[in-house]
């Protein structure tokens, strides 16, 4: 590994599973990029959807982007240092906490802190990890800046090489029993349609 992706990468947790003194068997890597903002309903989405805790390797990424002075000409180092120090610091922190639920669920998990543009960066991961699928939330940006800034979730999506899978965020105006009800109503005329 060369110097500059060791920069890049922090392993922040890992919590490999194991049964007796053996190591559970992993078949599958899938990889949950998260951020502050859709980390909850990313993880629970992927737990209660998809991960087979006695299968499935989690690898957790979160990427900060790297910190570029504000003018070419202002003494910024010492700003820009806390400025990194803080943000490295709540990369770990939202990384750690996830990792430590989906251990306590019996799920093995790797969380690792990345440093970047997260659209290169994520399908980096992903190629490096050799993972089966890619699991990440979608930002809801507004078409205008989906245009200017461009969709992380859209490039991952054309360029990693494995299946990628957006979690929308629950709608805010409805309840989980709404949801059931019409999760069920729809598997009713499934059935009746067949």
């Amino acid at each position: 590994m060369s110097r500059r992706d060791t920069r890049r990468d922090t392993i922040v947790e890992h919590y490999p599973l194991v049964e007796g003194q053996q190591q559970v068997d992993i078949q599958r890597v899938v990889v949950i990029s998260i951020d502050p903002n859709s980390a909850k309903y990313v993880i629970d989405w992927a737990v209660d959807n998809f991960i087979q805790p006695s299968k499935d390797l989690v690898v957790l990424v979160h990427v900060r982007l790297l910190e570029m002075p504000m003018a070419p000409y202002a003494d910024s180092a010492g700003y820009m240092d806390d400025a990194a120090e803080e943000r490295k610091t709540e990369s770990h922190d939202l990384l750690k906490e996830y990792a430590s639920g989906l251990w306590h669920k019996q799920i093995a998990c790797k969380a690792v802190s990345m440093i970047g543009d997260p659209k290169a960066e994520i399908v980096r991961k992903v190629q490096e990890t050799h993972a089966d699928v890619l699991i990440m939330g979608s930002r809801n940006m507004g078409t205008i800046r989906r245009t200017l800034l461009g969709s992380v979730s859209d490039h991952c999506v054309h360029h990693a090489p494995s299946t990628v899978i957006i979690a929308k965020p629950p709608a805010e105006h409805e309840d989980e029993g709404n949801k059931e009800t019409r999760r069920r109503s729809f598997l009713q005329r499934i059935r009746s349609s067949t």
